[in-house]
């Protein structure tokens, strides 16, 4: 990725992970035979908005970067736990177009920025604590792309198991994709196992 665009991402990752007070902490890892994904999040103000910054690495293309800002709340009416937030999250594309990919060409030293809007839901199932549910999708289309990029998105699920009081293990299916002119970065198309801990 171009420097440029790094150390703003990380400029902004820094900004926003230390904004706020720190109610409490999560760090979430998943992988596969391919991709590797690890973000920290942090909940603030009185748990009405949370904070994340994640690093996902595909080994054949490329690596992704974001940060994100939701607000969370209540949105069950029955006996289930449902929290559910709405917000945005910031990429930093890397895409890698070489040869290993299949994707060489002139337009193959690209990067960029996208901007998503989405959110995202949490479900426990009442009586069936330990078991629970997730889900987000995020989508920016080319008016929230800057750089190379054309748009982006990204929808993901998992089913969860609470091993302990405050650590999770999970399954979990994730699609993301970045368009860019002329070529697409598929960074992610299947599922993922992953581990989720709280402090």
């Amino acid at each position: 990725m171009n420097k440029r665009y790094v150390s703003r991402t990380f400029l902004v990752m820094a900004a926003v992970m230390a904004a706020g007070p720190t109610l409490s902490d999560s760090l979430d890892l998943n992988l596969n035979s391919d991709v590797a994904r690890l973000t920290f999040a942090r909940p603030i103000y009185d748990n009405k908005l949370e904070i994340d910054a994640g690093w996902l690495h595909h080994q054949d293309r490329g690596n992704l970067l974001s940060v994100s800002l939701g607000r969370f709340g209540e949105a069950g009416g029955g006996q289930q736990s449902v929290t559910a937030a709405i917000g945005g999250r910031l990429y930093g594309i890397d895409p890698d177009f070489g040869p290993a990919t299949g994707m060489g060409g002139p337009n193959r030293n690209q990067d960029g920025f996208a901007l998503g809007v989405g959110g995202l839901f949490r479900l426990k199932l009442a009586g069936y604590d330990r078991i629970g549910f997730s889900g987000h999708g995020y989508y920016a289309p080319d008016v929230l792309a800057f750089g190379d990029s054309e748009d982006l998105i990204e929808v993901a699920g998992r089913v969860t198991y609470s091993v302990i009081r405050d650590a999770d293990v999970y399954l979990g299916i994730r699609y993301i994709n970045a368009g860019f002119e002329g070529l697409d970065a598929k960074f992610d198309t299947g599922l993922h196992i992953g581990i989720r801990l709280e402090f």
